[in-house]
């Protein structure tokens, strides 16, 4: 995927803080949200750019946005170049913000709540939910909407709905998570881990509407390779107590997963369903079954041996 606008840099400063050897120039990484107004001018004075204040004006008020501002330079100072004016134009032009700014702003906001911040505020989703739709309303389908937006973040936007609707519904606000869903809903239409939110959304309806809806989701989720949903779903059927949908659904998982990883996910799933069920014996057998299999690789294929093991415990 090509990054536009400042994503790139932004996606450089969150994988050198995570792995702090990795080999970067030291201006790609740098925070330039912490340096003053005048550090940031002189750092264009430094590459040769002679701009103030009221020359940022009358660059912003141009109709232009960051990225097709030519300040005459070219190779790796044109890119530094670019970031000092990034910042300066943030911090100083906000009435001619630009969807890279825009964009910018929601990479640290997703970033503080990745960290594990709680957001108290949504206006920025607020806004975005406005960008989003007014575009649409413009003749835009939803998905070419969605699919430009996403060019300016570092962070995976559909990850970061997940997750935090996910928190949302774990933490007792259903409303608000409904909300958030109907509102993202159109632009990651036929993304099943959104279809499985709303199957998390379904306690409380109608029991007849619900179990049309599971019967659907179970049907797209056996046509697809979500594996890792599949794991998802089975922790919610045990959950809330769905016996005989689990024990039919974890059969058919079963003949899906192919690896030593999927195995011991297995294992820890089968983990909560005894758990769940008081079934202490058999906690203990799983649990030391874990410990012997720490040994082989995770991406070791596993054989039909396995398979029939896992299908023993669960029947």
């Amino acid at each position: 995927m090509s990054f536009l606008g400042r994503a790139k840099y932004n996606l450089l400063q969150y994988r050198k803080r995570d792995d702090p050897s990795l080999k970067v120039e030291e201006w790609q990484v740098r925070d330039y949200r912490n340096l003053k107004d005048e550090e940031l001018f002189c750092g264009l004075k430094g590459l040769g750019v002679l701009l103030d204040e009221a020359g940022l004006h009358q660059l912003a008020e141009s109709g232009k946005s960051p990225e097709e501002i030519d300040l005459g330079l070219t190779g790796s100072k044109k890119e530094e170049s670019y970031l000092y004016l990034f910042e300066l134009w943030r911090r100083l032009c906000s009435d001619e913000k630009s969807i890279s700014i825009f964009c910018d702003q929601l990479d640290a906001y997703i970033d503080a709540y990745d960290q594990g911040g709680a957001l108290q505020d949504e206006t920025l989703l607020i806004e975005l939910f406005d960008i989003l739709d007014e575009s649409v309303d413009e003749g835009l389908k939803p998905k070419t909407v969605y699919k430009q937006l996403i060019a300016y973040l570092a962070h995976d936007l559909g990850s970061f709905f997940y997750n935090y609707i996910y928190d949302q519904i774990d933490t007792g606000n259903e409303m608000g998570a409904s909300e958030l869903l109907e509102n993202i809903y159109e632009y990651v239409e036929g993304n099943l881990w959104f279809e499985f939110l709303r199957i998390r959304l379904l306690r409380g309806a109608p029991s007849e509407d619900a179990t049309a809806m599971m019967a659907r989701f179970l049907e797209k989720l056996k046509a697809s390779a979500e594996i890792e949903l599949s794991f998802e779903l089975l922790y919610y059927l045990i959950e809330t107590g769905h016996k005989e949908l689990f024990i039919n659904t974890y059969k058919n998982v079963l003949k899906e997963i192919k690896n030593e990883d999927h195995f011991i996910e297995m294992l820890e799933i089968i983990f909560a369903f005894y758990s769940l069920n008081d079934l202490e014996r058999e906690e203990n057998l799983i649990r030391e079954l874990i410990q012997e299999r720490k040994k082989i690789p995770l991406k070791h294929k596993i054989g039909p041996e396995d398979k029939e093991m896992l299908g023993q415990f669960i029947s």
